[in-house]
């Protein structure tokens, strides 16, 4: 497709010569025919053998420092790289209809345009809202409410029982969960990740959100909207995730805890206390960004510091 035409496609403004682009390919690799795509400064210098670049308002000027270079601008580079790759013929995992091998329950009701793939499985009284998609083998439990435009990846598990236990009597007693799971519109639910039933009433999922592969959600957790999840989260059960909450790959939240809106908890964060709205939380016991690196500066410092106490003892005690 000629430059010019992709880019009246995506909406997008374009300079340069109308070039003709095969594919969208990374900056480190992309070549003769492909469209690439920078989003910080920084990735410039790695711009080498490209048909055209995709680039951000800001960095147009640097980038026609780049000799003979078209470029399409953008204020979403790596959005409409994706929307470029398909409409130039780039796969992505596509499911359409129900699949034959499919196991879904009489009572459950699959809105219009749902797309169901190999080996899932649906149970009773599950409502699945319009255009999701259900990808191969992923399992929802009975009677979990799914909304509309969501995606379900490969093996996540919707509803399965949570983890509850009372120690009765020298043994480990199961509590029946009795609740459900309801996702609300456009979410995203990563490969793996499991998202449990509630003991009473629901777990739920705020309209909007994102979560990665490989993450626990517990019973009862109530994530807002617009939240982002990154890959081996776990959240314990009853937490509350407030609207605009950012979970960064491995954090850890034991149960009762609120994030508050609009908080970010760093990667591999345990947080054992409540977040504050719009706050910013690190560390292996989670506080305070900027009090977690003053901590490990002051770390970092120590074999220093205590080389100085031992010179100063030496000193000391050579003089008596």
């Amino acid at each position: 497709m000629k430059l010019q035409d992709l880019a009246e496609r995506l909406g997008l403004e374009w300079r340069g010569g109308d070039v003709e682009i095969g594919a969208v390919a990374p900056v480190e690799s992309a070549g003769a025919g492909d469209l690439t795509f920078v989003t910080a400064r920084k990735w410039l210098v790695e711009v080498r053998g490209a048909a055209a670049l995709l680039v951000p308002p800001d960095l147009v000027d640097e980038a026609t420092s780049v000799p003979g270079l078209p470029l399409m601008i953008s204020p979403a580079p790596a959005l409409d790289a994706g929307r470029a790759g398909l409409l130039l013929g780039q796969d992505e995992l596509r499911v359409s209809g129900v699949h034959p091998s499919a196991v879904i329950d009489p009572s459950a009701r699959l809105g219009a345009g749902v797309a169901v793939g190999p080996l899932v499985v649906i149970g009773a009284g599950v409502v699945i809202g319009a255009d999701s998609v259900i990808h191969a083998g992923a399992v929802i439990h009975d009677g979990s409410l799914i909304g509309a435009r969501c995606v379900i990846h490969a093996n996540a598990v919707i509803g399965g029982e949570g983890f509850g236990f009372e120690f009765v009597a020298g043994a480990h007693r199961k509590i029946p969960h009795l609740g459900i799971v309801r996702i609300e519109d456009d979410v995203e639910v990563g490969a793996c990740t499991t998202v449990d039933r509630a003991r009473f009433g629901e777990t739920r999922i705020g309209a909007g959100t994102k979560i990665d592969n490989l993450v626990q959600i517990a019973h009862n957790v109530h994530i807002g909207r617009a939240c982002v999840i990154v890959s081996q989260v776990g959240i314990a059960g009853s937490c509350r995730i407030e609207d605009g909450v950012v979970l960064a790959g491995q954090a850890g939240l034991v149960p009762h805890v609120t994030v508050g809106r609009g908080a970010r908890v760093a990667a591999a964060t345990g947080v054992a206390v409540d977040v504050p709205a719009g706050a910013t939380w690190s560390g292996w016991w989670g506080g305070p960004h900027r009090e977690n690196l003053a901590q490990i500066n002051a770390v970092r410092k120590l074999p220093e510091f205590m080389k100085t106490v031992r010179d100063y003892m030496k000193g000391r005690a050579s003089s008596r």
